[in-house]
């Protein structure tokens, strides 16, 4: 099933793990939000093809990964991405200055990992955040957290 027309249901509950990882209704019309709001338009802005590492996650594959209590893949509402053949910082850096020009609205957070990837986050039921912040953990994932400034 095509969530949006680069994306579909399959990448977004992918997992490596032998658990059932299948999103109710509400998380899949969050889904179908995060790709059009968010993941389409950081395809269009950096003009390749986008991986999705970790989209929906249910609560037996969060358990399993080790994943944040509270996160917004949960929801239906998070996906972590690499830009491929586009470094992650140059892929962020371009994230920053479309947040910037307000052309993200609905974007929740925008983080940047050491390991290369991306979370992309949607704020559906607030007011968007569009937060970005630099994760400093060494182990690729997790905090501590600092803003995101754009290099000079």
């Amino acid at each position: 099933m095509q969530l949006s027309p680069h994306f579909s249901l399959a990448e977004l509950t992918r997992t490596s793990r032998d658990i059932p990882n299948e999103p109710d209704d509400a998380a899949l019309t969050r889904l179908r939000l995060l790709c059009s709001e968010v993941l389409e338009p950081l395809r269009l802005l950096w003009g390749v093809p986008i991986r999705i590492n970790s989209g929906f996650r249910s609560a037996a594959v969060n358990a399993a990964i080790g994943g944040a209590k509270g996160s917004q893949h949960l929801r239906g509402e998070a996906a972590d991405v690499v830009p491929v053949g586009m470094s992650a910082e140059k892929a962020m850096e371009m994230l920053a200055k479309a947040v910037a020009r307000g052309e993200l609205p609905k974007l929740g957070q925008g983080i940047i990992y050491a390991s290369g990837f991306l979370h992309v986050s949607i704020d559906i039921a607030t007011k968007p955040r569009q937060q970005l912040l630099r994760s400093s953990a060494a182990g690729g994932s997790g905090g501590p957290y600092h803003a995101y400034r754009v290099a000079s």
